[in-house]
């Protein structure tokens, strides 16, 4: 098994292992660890502070018994314990409530240490057709070295790179790209959540894009994250494909200099953020739904890309109090740090897209496109 990958944005990758997905994010980790550690995929962002999950009894978990990625962490949790009879248990049932890539890959691993070679390739083609595709993990993995020597293993690599190529090109193959229907003043990128889509995040922009003459992009993420849902992989994954929405874009917007505006919701939030932030110049404008943000210790010069540009951080008011906390306190470390973010709270629970997100598109718009 792998290192968890459960993480922001970094320009660059670094190498880190944690003891569960729902701690407080870091930078995304690689596959060097030097023993198998259990995997969860890139699931919704912990709020900072949270606390690791714990090992469970599935009769008492409640509704969280129905959350893939929440079963998948109490998976790694019991992998960290070496309770790995109830870790199978957790992965088993986080694959029949969201089909994850990781939990049969995470199965496999299981199989693989308990010397049933048959059953561990079983569980690493079902995590093939579920859209598994971190090359670097396969390769270095230490719990599937017993596999490596067999024939049936190259098969699991090639469809690994298959499904990688296949993401990476589904960035821009199956994201949106609008025209505002007349020669457009900026281009719109919007990034979705994790474990959602191009058109969940577009919908409740595209009247409002329409009217500001904005010509709308939405990526798909680059990974898959079960039963037809996307995420953004790893870092350079991730800022690679924003490069590629946002040059497909131009091309189809007549290769004219346009600013580009970037708004995300959850995941997609804190990657625009992140991105702005470390890349100054590459946008015009910002805006943050439930996507938490906080410059850390690197003062001015980890904000240098927000400087000059509106940025904007919504978020729902009944989110939970770990993510609103989380929010207001990335918002006042950049107030701190001299900028002057625009603040947003509307209905909603959720870490991305409020209920009424027609109302806060218009809102997030007023600051980061005001129509002319």
């Amino acid at each position: 098994m792998k290192a968890i990958l459960r993480a922001p944005l970094a320009l660059l990758l670094v190498t880190s292992t944690l003891p569960a997905a729902a701690q407080a994010p870091k930078p995304a980790p690689t596959s060097s660890s030097p023993s198998g550690s259990a995997v969860v995929g890139t699931a919704p962002q912990a709020p900072p502070g949270a606390k690791p999950a714990e090992i469970q009894d599935l009769r008492v978990l409640g509704p969280a018994a129905k959350d893939a990625w929440q079963l998948e962490r109490l998976g790694v949790a019991a992998v960290e314990k070496n309770e790995l009879g109830k870790a199978r248990e957790f992965f088993e049932e986080s694959w029949k409530a969201g089909e994850l890539p990781t939990a049969p890959y995470n199965l496999a691993c299981l199989d693989a240490r308990e010397g049933k070679p048959d059953a561990a390739f079983r569980q690493l083609d079902r995590a093939v057709a579920a859209g598994f595709d971190d090359e670097a993990t396969l390769a270095k993995d230490t719990d599937l070295a017993s596999l490596r020597g067999r024939p049936e293993f190259a098969r699991i690599v090639q469809g690994v790179k298959a499904n990688r190529v296949a993401g990476d090109a589904a960035v821009v193959k199956e994201g949106l790209f609008v025209s505002p229907g007349r020669a457009p003043r900026a281009i719109l990128l919007l990034l979705h959540e994790v474990n959602s889509d191009p058109m969940a995040v577009a919908s409740p922009f595209m009247a409002e894009a329409k009217a500001r003459g904005l010509f709308v992009a939405a990526p798909r993420g680059p990974a898959r994250s079960g039963k037809k849902r996307f995420g953004w992989g790893s870092a350079d994954r991730a800022l690679d494909a924003l490069k590629r929405a946002v040059a497909e874009a131009r091309g189809r917007a007549g290769n004219l200099p346009l600013p580009v505006v970037v708004v995300g919701a959850g995941r997609g939030g804190k990657l625009g953020l992140e991105v702005a932030a470390r890349t100054p110049g590459m946008f015009s404008g910002v805006g943050s739904i439930g996507g938490v943000f906080d410059p850390g210790p690197g003062g001015a010069a980890a904000v240098a890309g927000l400087r000059g540009i509106p940025v904007f951080l919504g978020v729902g008011k009944s989110a939970t109090p770990g993510l609103l906390r989380a929010m207001q306190q990335g918002r006042e470390n950049l107030e701190k740090l001299g900028l002057k973010p625009a603040w947003g709270e509307w209905p909603g629970s959720g870490e991305g897209l409020p209920t009424n997100a027609v109302k806060a598109a218009g809102e997030i718009l007023d600051v980061l496109a005001p129509a002319r």
